[in-house]
């Protein structure tokens, strides 16, 4: 195409001058040199609107487009190879699309590729299957290149639309269903205000209450989700005259009132736990997603084009580094929390009530607390943000051509086992919730012989604990996977499979499922032994942090001389990927252990402070809404993202305070509501 064959004189000959040489006049003088040779230009399957809007772009003299055009700069050496050229200046032309297209490069007789990512302005005619068929026409063409390199166009070009796809029914339909759910909310809030007020008493003649929640809260079984009530007695209301009388409200007001924020936001902000909570969950809940976010924040950006990914790859050899790297085991820890609590509550529900739990309304507790708010996320992921971004990755990253086809394997919870590839799940940071889905599901399976045969549910752990251990071994022999999950030891090497670590063994439950099972052998411990029953002597207690503290430190810091001397033997990432789970289980096991029965000090008050309560209830929201916020601070990345420990800190600082807020917002507009509806309609035993 012609417009491919104008971005290679400019390229071409950006190559024997420097950038700051590259003047309107000199492109000029390039555009002129071209004229004889477009006119003889054949079409070779371009259009023939595209091939007008080429001609009147010369004949035009459209300088400024011929300008926007991505050009060599400075740093190719250190891994600036993508030219990504000038969005706004592109998009400000009258008739003109800013486009994008990949091309793997590569020496003839070589194994290896590198992809490389080209802009250029085209005139609005040129669809982007005119531009793939004029660039492999050009490549073809171009001399010098022949028995040199190979360049190969590996998709469609991207070409940015405005909106980047139509307003359609689905986009008015969610519209219509969040501006309706918030004004329930506003509605709801300022009936509470009212309903409450002495305007409201003086035309009553019965007692009003401030919550239409009438018995204890009790801490939630999944360790997402905290909502813990700042009140452990009966409400209670004042009178007209002052005085306090029992809590009495109809079923209506009762539904109005669980989306009114001066009821739902006291809950949120409350620092008070129940009375059998277990105050340092919190802090653990807080500091796993930030670490979460922490690990999103530095691996979001590999989604576009980085300015100096040499820079980013020579982080991995610094030992402090690897806190970054390997923030997997943040998942690990919610994990590990989700087995403890949904062991130690139900255990102590068995015990309540004998041994009787209606299992019916035991799954669909745990369904309804984690599938609606997930659902509404998807809902504002699919059909809103694709219209928020602008730049040059916009286009790219509001696709979700997944979603349409799979987003109902995420509401079945089977969403890490079909699709095959992660990479085709709508939404693909919920496959944390498919595995924690299906843990929770064969728990019972677990904690019903804890309660009544102990030794055979302690048998069971043991059983599944080895058998998760031996199919990861299988698994990392058979597919040699290396032990550092993001292995950077050798990124030329092309793989000959489709199947990768993250398909293979890190979404799958039966690889993932053992710091569960570690969480649930102390949720049974907790349960069995009250506070102060268990007595340790000081040397004891010192021991087992000091080994805590190693068994940590070799999960998350053993990588160190993988990525400074060299990769590991088949047989270190074998036992490493087979252990690790499990080890990093076993260290969260002892700090709760430790802060419950009185043998954290400083660590027990750090964690249990009340002011991580707050926080904690917002964990879920946070988890499901943060990935978003990165992503559309990405679309609006005007070119390749400069890798600085310095900036991304400012970026994780500022993303976890925007994160923080939205949840909040989330929080008290879908999440707490649906547990003030739940406790109304659901059978509190």
């Amino acid at each position: 195409m012609i417009v491919h064959k104008l971005l290679l004189v400019v390229v071409l000959s950006s190559f024997h001058l420097s950038c700051d040489a590259v003047s309107p006049e000199t492109i000029k003088v390039m555009l002129y040199g071209q004229r004889r040779a477009l006119a003889n230009i054949q079409t070779h399957n371009v259009s023939s609107d595209c091939m007008e809007g080429i001609r009147k772009m010369t004949i035009n003299n459209t300088i400024k487009a011929l300008d926007s055009f991505g050009k060599p700069g400075a740093g190719i050496l250190a891994g600036n190879v993508n030219w990504l050229g000038h969005f706004d200046e592109c998009t400000s032309l009258y008739g003109f699309q800013y486009c994008s297209i990949i091309f793997n490069v590569s020496q003839l007789q070589s194994v290896g590729s590198i992809p490389f990512t080209y802009g250029l302005c085209a005139p609005k005619e040129c669809s982007d299957v005119d531009i793939y068929n004029g660039i492999d026409f050009f490549i073809d063409k171009i001399p010098g290149l022949d028995g040199i390199i190979s360049l190969e166009a590996s998709s469609l070009p991207t070409c940015t639309k405005n909106p980047h796809r139509a307003y359609d029914a689905k986009f008015i339909v969610t519209v219509i269903f969040f501006s309706l759910l918030f004004l329930l909310v506003i509605a709801s809030s300022l009936y509470h205000a009212w309903y409450h007020s002495p305007a409201c008493r003086s035309m009553k003649d019965s007692t009003l209450i401030d919550d239409q929640t009438s018995y204890p809260p009790k801490e939630d079984q999944a360790p997402l989700v905290s909502h813990e009530d700042p009140s452990k007695s009966p409400v209670q209301s004042t009178s007209i005259r002052g005085e306090v009388g029992p809590a009495r409200i109809g079923t209506f007001h009762s539904v109005i009132f669980s989306f009114a924020l001066p009821n739902n936001l006291p809950k949120l902000l409350s620092g008070k736990m129940s009375r059998d909570s277990i105050p340092c969950l919190n802090g653990i809940r807080v500091l796993s997603i930030l670490w979460v976010i922490l690990g999103h924040v530095f691996s979001f950006p590999m989604l576009i084009e980085i300015f100096n990914p040499l820079t980013g790859l020579g982080w991995f050899q610094r030992f402090g580094f690897l806190l970054v790297s390997n923030a997997f085991f943040s998942v690990d820890s919610f994990f590990f929390l989700s087995g403890l609590l949904v062991t130690y509550l139900t255990l102590k529900q068995l015990k309540k009530s004998d041994g009787h739990i209606p299992w019916r309304w035991f799954y669909f507790h745990r369904y309804w607390r984690l599938t609606p708010a997930m659902a509404v996320t998807m809902l504002f992921y699919v059909f809103i943000t694709p219209y928020f971004g602008h730049g040059p990755f916009a286009q790219t990253l509001s696709a979700r051509e997944d979603c349409p086809k799979y987003w109902w394997t995420n509401l079945l919870y089977i969403n890490n086992f079909y699709p095959i590839h992660d990479a085709q799940i709508c939404i693909g940071w919920v496959w944390y919730l498919a595995n924690d889905m299906q843990f929770f599901i064969i728990s019972p399976l677990i904690i019903l012989p804890l309660y009544y045969i102990p030794w055979l549910g302690m048998s069971l752990i043991a059983v599944l604990c080895a058998g998760s251990m031996c199919a990861t071994a299988a698994l990392m022999a058979v597919y040699n996977f290396p032990a550092a999950i993001m292995d950077i030891t050798d990124i030329t090497t092309a793989t000959q499979s489709d199947d990768t670590f993250t398909d293979v063994i890190y979404n799958k439950p039966y690889c993932r499922i053992t710091p569960y099972l570690v969480g649930m052998l102390l949720g049974y411990v907790i349960y069995k032994y009250p506070r102060k029953s268990i007595k340790l002597h000081w040397v004891i207690a010192l021991l087992g942090w000091i080994v805590a503290t190693g068994i940590a430190f070799a999960c998350i810091f053993s990588l160190y001389n993988y990525y400074n001397i060299g990769p590991w033997s088949k047989a270190a990432n074998v036992i490493y990927q087979m252990f690790c789970r499990f080890a990093w289980g076993v260290f969260l096991a002892w700090v709760v252990f430790a802060c419950h029965y009185g043998y954290g000090g400083w660590v027990n008050s750090l964690l249990g402070h009340p002011a991580w309560a707050p926080l904690g209830r917002l964990t879920y929201t946070a988890y499901l809404i943060h990935p978003i916020i990165l992503s559309l601070f990405l679309q609006h990345q005007g070119s390749p993202f400069y890798l600085s420990l310095t900036l991304i800190a400012f970026y994780f600082a500022g993303v976890s305070l925007l994160t923080y807020a939205c949840a909040a917002i989330f929080s008290l507009t879908v999440e707490f509501p649906l547990v003030g509806l739940e406790k109304l309609f659901i059978p509190r035993n």
